[in-house]
């Protein structure tokens, strides 16, 4: 057996997750199996290795919690997800339930939709010369078509966001800001509690698709309840910072925005090689359920294990230049969306919304730049823009 590797990196600190990507190489040259002593669990940063943890569910589980704090070890927080946190056969009846409802049928029905609210929204600020990529753009644009897929009313919608940084703010350690944060919104899971219910959900929409389940007794009324309520957690959040992030990496290199605007038809592949290269999800975890074997490193059981797939999608072992964002690439297994049973079962909507966003933009802006400094968004579950000034200059007509 050899040696542990440790090291004192801490990936929720505000230096680490400004510039991770030379922690990652810090990393990655460690080891394939590194300790983080400052939180007492193992980490995993490599492509073969993150691909081996995420798809062996028989060891490596979800219900020890979906972030740091580890279940087996620890009480809860909350009650855990049906979805998120759970093991088979358990998670198969619930995935089952929003497979369905994510359709491919669906998603058609959705293209339409999501193409003309993207195309009336950035033909509605392309004059302006000047905008917020993120307040106008990346943000606005989620929270149109998502609830609105879902089902939601209108009224309310940014305590979507509110809730989702709750949701995700919850994997990391246990912080001053997050408590304050959590007192000072403690009214908002009342609010999606309540817009979660079957009579706040407009017919025909996800929602409802997911109820009709609970009608099959397929699942229970609370159930329903909790996946509608998960599906709207996780499915702001992550988007808008993916399209964010999208957005700044096509701004900052010109002559890939070229290829793009020449061929707006590459939209959902930028769209993925963004999520590749610099993702809104970093980190994932697992915790073990027996003992195990990493790259020749023994575990112990009810270990947690911290799953870098910031650090997977740039590893030269698998992704031929993993630094250079490239449109065109071939991508392969990017894990932006998690791998295996238990990736985001929301990824085709994502993907989608990302497609029909930016192939509307790139057929209407000639040229778009970063007109300022940008400023991240400091979150120990996401990785995400709060701030991004933007040139744009339209296409002629």
């Amino acid at each position: 057996m050899p040696d542990r590797i440790t090291s004192q990196l801490d990936p929720f600190s505000p230096e680490f997750r400004a510039d991770p990507y030379t922690a990652y190489e810090e990393l990655r040259g460690l080891g394939k199996v590194v300790y983080l002593e400052k939180h007492d669990i193992w980490c995993v940063h490599h492509y073969d290795t993150s691909q081996q943890v995420l798809t062996n569910y028989e060891v490596f589980s979800n219900a020890g919690g979906g972030g740091i704090k580890n279940y087996f070890k620890e009480k809860p927080w909350r009650k855990p997800s049906i979805i998120l946190e759970v093991d088979p056969p358990e998670h198969a009846r619930t995935r089952t339930v929003l497979a369905r409802a994510m359709s491919p049928r669906v998603l058609r029905d959705m293209r339409e939709r999501f193409d003309a609210e993207a195309e009336r929204m950035i033909g509605a600020v392309k004059t302006r010369g000047e905008v917020e990529g993120i307040s106008d753009l990346a943000r606005a644009f989620p929270l149109k078509v998502f609830p609105d897929s879902v089902g939601l009313a209108a009224e309310g919608r940014d305590n979507l966001l509110i809730y989702g940084s709750m949701v995700f703010g919850a994997f990391g350690p246990t912080v001053p800001w997050y408590e304050e944060f959590m007192e000072t919104h403690k009214d908002v899971p009342d609010w999606i509690i309540r817009r979660c219910q079957r009579d706040m959900l407009a017919e025909g929409g996800i929602g409802q698709m997911i109820y009709e389940a609970a009608d099959e007794g397929k699942i229970t009324e609370e159930e329903a309840m909790m996946l509608v309520r998960t599906f709207l957690s996780a499915g702001v959040d992550t988007t808008v910072d993916s399209i964010g992030l999208c957005l700044r990496a096509l701004a900052e290199h010109p002559e890939q925005y070229a290829k793009l605007r020449e061929d707006p038809s590459l939209a959902r592949n930028a769209f993925e090689e963004a999520t590749r290269w610099d993702s809104s999800s970093q980190s994932l975890f697992r915790t073990t359920l027996e003992e195990t074997e990493i790259a020749g490193q023994k575990i112990g059981a009810n270990e947690k294990v911290m799953i870098l797939i910031g650090s997977a999608g740039r590893d030269a072992d698998h992704f031929e230049d993993p630094g250079t964002f490239d449109i065109t690439r071939r991508i392969k297994g990017q894990m932006g969306y998690g791998v295996g049973i238990h990736g985001c079962v929301g990824q085709m909507f994502a993907r989608l919304e990302g497609e029909c966003f930016f192939q509307a933009f790139a057929q209407q802006i000639e040229n778009v730049e970063v007109t300022g400094p940008t400023e991240l968004r400091m979150h120990p579950g996401l990785r995400g823009l709060t701030h991004l000034p933007l040139a744009l200059t339209p296409k002629a007509a």
